[in-house]
């Protein structure tokens, strides 16, 4: 049963977050061991317990037992119940040291409850006493991002990146062990060791959330490069469409949506006021522009409408929604890039007409994109993108020598985002805006 429970949770994970773990190898495959880590949400355990071949049982507050279901689950999970009040848990604290006596793993949370803000608070000494005791090894783990994903007073969920790490075990020296086991000092050092390891990889992950809010605070950015794009593509979608005598039956198509976008970002530097939902709307125009511009541009430009584009906008769209859930820098990548991948897929179809184009174009970029910076659900996303880009080149006309052209299109982009855009962004990021990556 407890096989199973992992499994699901496993696939709940997959489909709800994007998880990764390091240092798995730290945490020993048998013997008795000591799993202690920060408590930012309701998910921590299920988040430790499911890399873990082995059963880790936990100490849980009592209160949870009593809840239907919830404490039917707990105890199938190898959870037993503990009395968080001060003084009042030594029967638990007699449960966890025969746990670990018998060579069992022992999961607990040594703050002994939830973190407010996600830092270590105050912990409680009875990790170092059953370590002291047991001979058990500590191993410290870092839960990074699931404070935001389900934040202590929040009811539900939501989508968002979560980076567990496990580090090397905090051994103690059995002879320092026997001469001061019940030194309340060395109770607090063996702690502030393990605050420390967890605390380290921890504080990145903080100052990035911080930083982060920062930015959605301030004042709108000034039109960046990639937003000059519309102007230059209505520009050279002018002259083609006068070098071809189709101008003015075009000339409204042309300018009409590029005159609005521009008025919105008029509107969006002087009234709006800033905040995430005024930056995300900001950061997606340019996709809502190509959508409602694409049939105008095709047709003033005369290069085919596009095969399939019902299924490119419903992919499009469905890919970029998952971007409101990954952070500032990486939604404006992905959009600057969408952007270049697109308007010069109009460009070359000056030379290299194919109904395909964007589809192809378009489709790839987002796999790529996707698989290179691991977005959030980048092991959903990158194959169902792939999937449905065979399935469409499939089920459409022969293949086209020149369909490689627009495939090459998405990697010379990503090129592009990786050499020159990755520079500016990292001045940006200073202070560790993402969470730190293992080392």
């Amino acid at each position: 049963m407890l096989s199973l429970l992992k499994l699901i949770g496993r696939w709940l994970f997959r489909i709800l977050f994007s998880v990764e773990y390091y240092g798995l190898g730290n945490v020993p495959e048998a013997g008795a061991v000591i799993i202690a880590g920060n408590h930012p949400s309701y998910l921590d355990p299920l988040l430790v317990m499911v890399p873990i071949r082995r059963v880790i049982r936990y100490m849980a507050w009592d209160a949870l037992f009593k809840v239907p279901v919830l404490g039917q689950v707990i105890r199938l999970l190898g959870a037993f119940p503990v009395d968080i009040r001060r003084g009042k848990g030594e029967s638990a604290f007699r449960e966890a040291k025969r746990i670990l006596e018998e060579g069992n793993a022992l999961g607990i949370f040594p703050e002994g409850q939830r973190s407010e803000r996600g830092p270590m608070g105050e912990l409680r000494t009875g990790v170092a006493r059953l370590a002291i005791e047991t001979g058990a090894p500590i191993v410290p783990v870092t839960i990074g991002g699931a404070s935001r994903a389900w934040p202590k007073h929040r009811l539900l969920p939501k989508p968002a990146r979560i980076i567990v790490r496990f580090h090397p075990p905090v051994r103690l020296d059995p002879a320092e062990c026997e001469a001061r086991r019940d030194d309340r000092e060395f109770h607090q050092e063996v702690m502030q060791t393990v605050a420390a390891s967890i605390n380290r990889s921890l504080a990145p992950t903080l100052r990035g959330g911080e930083v982060m809010e920062r930015w959605y605070r301030q004042p709108p950015s000034h039109w960046r490069t990639y937003e000059w794009a519309p102007l230059f593509a209505a520009v050279v979608a002018t002259l083609i469409a006068y070098g071809r005598q189709a101008l003015p039956g075009n000339l409204g198509g042309i300018w009409l949506p590029v005159i609005g976008y521009y008025l919105y970002l008029i509107i969006d530097l002087v009234l709006i006021s800033p905040g995430r939902l005024a930056k995300w709307v900001r950061n997606s125009m340019p996709v809502w522009l190509i959508l409602v511009w694409h049939g105008f541009l095709t047709k003033a430009v005369g290069v085919p409408f596009g095969e399939l584009n019902l299924l490119l906008v419903a992919a499009t769209l469905g890919a970029f929604f998952l971007f409101f859930y990954e952070d500032y820098f990486t939604l404006q990548k992905f959009v600057r890039g969408l952007v270049v991948v697109y308007y010069f897929t109009l460009l070359l179809q000056q030379w290299w007409p194919e109904p395909r184009a964007e589809l192809v174009a378009v489709l790839s970029f987002i796999a790529i994109f996707c698989r290179w910076y691991r977005v959030i659900y980048y092991r959903v996303t990158t194959p169902v993108m792939t999937l449905l880009l065979a399935t469409a080149l499939l089920l459409t006309r022969a293949m086209n020598p020149a369909l490689l052209i627009y495939v090459a299109l998405p990697v010379v982009t990503l090129w592009y985002l990786q050499t020159f855009v990755n520079a500016a962004y990292d001045i940006r990021q200073a202070g560790d805006v993402k969470m730190q990556k293992e080392t």
